[in-house]
């Protein structure tokens, strides 16, 4: 009785490693960006990173991938297109999203892929100052969205990260020209309203 105890003690500890074990190294993903800060008119990148790429099965391969991106305030980011990981043959034209790959053979394990994979890198430019959220997505019901493996099902891709977008600042030589054509048109002003009321003083004298 106590070896029974013993075993199914033993078993149901290896189960809880197991799942502990597969929970850590579930399948993730990050947007990275080197751009810091991001001003208005800037052309920026931001790379869609996915993490533990093989954490389902590690002797399985990325046959291929698909994403869209979506941002929480409009009018404040432009897509400028993506730039697909050149182990893919770039799709995103093909099938309308906003970068997609596809690889035969797939992509397997190896060191290069299987803790920290670059899927694509997506080009934006700032078009207004403000907080925004930008957030990468995949609609599974499409077959070519989410990571695409050649045993797996689909995998969803889902990751977002807020940017702040600031203004532009102004030139102090800019600012220094604009002082002074104000207070130069203050001049003009006050020579203009003296003569004016010389004038109407009768006499014709300009003062300064």
């Amino acid at each position: 009785m106590k070896n029974l105890i013993h075993v199914l003690a033993l078993s149901c500890a290896s189960l809880l490693l197991t799942a502990a074990d597969c929970q850590a190294a579930a399948i993730s993903f990050s947007l990275e960006t080197t751009a810091n800060p991001i001003r208005v008119g800037d052309v920026f990148e931001i790379d869609v990173v996915v993490h533990d790429l093989f954490a389902g099965d590690n002797s399985d391969e990325l046959l291929a991938f698909g994403l869209n991106a979506a941002s929480s305030i409009s009018g404040l980011l432009q897509f400028q297109g993506s730039t697909v990981n050149p182990l893919f043959s770039d799709d995103s034209l093909l099938v309308e999203l906003y970068a997609a790959g596809s690889a035969f053979p797939g992509i397997t394990s190896d060191p290069s892929t299987a803790l920290s994979f670059n899927l694509a890198t997506l080009h934006f430019k700032a078009l207004a100052a403000g907080q925004v959220t930008l957030a990468i997505a995949s609609d599974l019901s499409d077959f070519n969205q989410g990571l695409i493996f050649l045993n797996q099902g689909q995998v969803a891709i889902n990751a977002s990260r807020g940017f702040e977008i600031t203004a532009v600042p102004v030139p102090a030589s800019l600012l220094l020209f604009v002082s002074g054509v104000v207070m130069g048109f203050g001049g003009i002003r006050r020579t203009v309203t003296r003569y004016v009321l010389s004038l109407q003083g009768g006499g014709r004298i300009w003062w300064h």
